[in-house]
């Protein structure tokens, strides 16, 4: 009995063991297997791929953000403030603006003279006291893109703000316009080219309109210039900066001359002078009584007849 029950256990883990042999080997056993290293090797090149990715992309900053293309703006910027030293001030004003990539069309730094006084403190010195303003007038040009640095920086040097206006002006539409005008001066002329080789056969047909093409390719050159113009405005932004500081007092000492008073000659040397002069004088008058002796001739001749016309009346009598 026992051995029997011992054959039937053999028997029975031969069959098991078969069983699962011939399910192993099957062709739907390989193919799971097949699918499930695939499915394995996905996984593992996605998460690969996904590593790479993120390890290569770098954060995204504001400047890198895409922009509208469909809007042009000119932007300006109009700055009025107060600093503590206008000098170092537009230095450094110029050498921000040099840093990112701009140029400055306008440098005008002066100082204005409010009073001015001199006080003489000794014999020989004398004190200059004068209060002035420094006052400084900045027009720069930067990028676009680098506008809002710019002003960020500059921001720092103001000790007082007057006034800080900042504008954006849409010109899309004066650069459509301008390449739409463009396009059709570039058919118009096209046409009108191709009419003044076919047909225009008379002189006077040719020059009148070579002369209309020469007026509107002047026309059409305006335009392009202006839309150049404006390209530029959006391209290079412009900031106007006025900036003043406290008004300041400077003290400077400097040596003083003495007037040199004129030479006077003492009481002796006047008196001589005196005589001689008058005698000068006296000699004038004579002289000039001398150079009128035909006068007194001609008085006493007068005088002469006078007497003797009244005696010989008296005679007569």
């Amino acid at each position: 009995m026992k051995n029997s029950t011992k054959n039937y256990l053999k028997l029975s883990c031969i069959v098991l063991g078969t069983t699962l042999i011939f399910i192993s080997c099957s062709p739907f056993s390989e193919e799971k297997a097949k699918q499930e290293a695939y499915a394995k090797s996905n996984a593992d090149s996605v998460s690969s791929t996904t590593e790479q990715t993120s390890s290569q992309k770098e954060p995204v900053s504001p400047n890198s953000l895409k922009k509208d293309s469909l809007r042009a703006f000119v932007r300006k910027a109009d700055l009025y403030f107060k600093v503590k030293d206008v000098k170092t001030a537009t230095f450094d004003i110029e050498h921000i603006v040099n840093e990112h990539q701009g140029y400055v069309t306008t440098s005008d730094l002066q100082s204005t003279v409010n009073s001015k006084n001199d006080i003489r403190i000794s014999n020989d010195s004398m004190r200059e006291i004068k209060n002035y303003t420094v006052h400084s007038n900045i027009t720069i040009r930067v990028p676009n893109d680098e506008l809002n640095i710019t002003l960020s920086e500059i921001s720092v040097l103001i000790d007082y703000l007057d006034h800080r206006i900042v504008k954006a002006e849409d010109v899309t539409k004066q650069l459509s316009a301008a390449d739409l005008w463009q396009q059709r001066f570039e058919n118009h002329q096209k046409r009108l080219e191709k009419t003044i080789n076919e047909k225009g056969k008379k002189l006077n047909t040719t020059i009148e309109a070579e002369d209309n093409l020469y007026a509107k390719q002047a026309t059409a050159d305006d335009v392009k210039l202006n839309a150049q113009e404006i390209k530029h405005d959006i391209a290079y932004s412009t900031i106007i900066i006025s900036i003043y500081q406290k008004e300041t007092t400077k003290s400077e000492t400097y040596a003083y001359a003495a007037p040199i008073e004129p030479y006077k000659p003492n009481f002796g040397t006047q008196l001589l002078s005196a005589l001689t002069d008058g005698g000068v004088v006296l000699g004038a008058i004579l002289l000039f009584f001398i150079r009128l002796w035909p006068i007194a001739l001609l008085i006493l001749g007068a005088l002469g007849v006078f007497k003797f016309i009244y005696k010989r009346k008296w005679f007569v009598q």
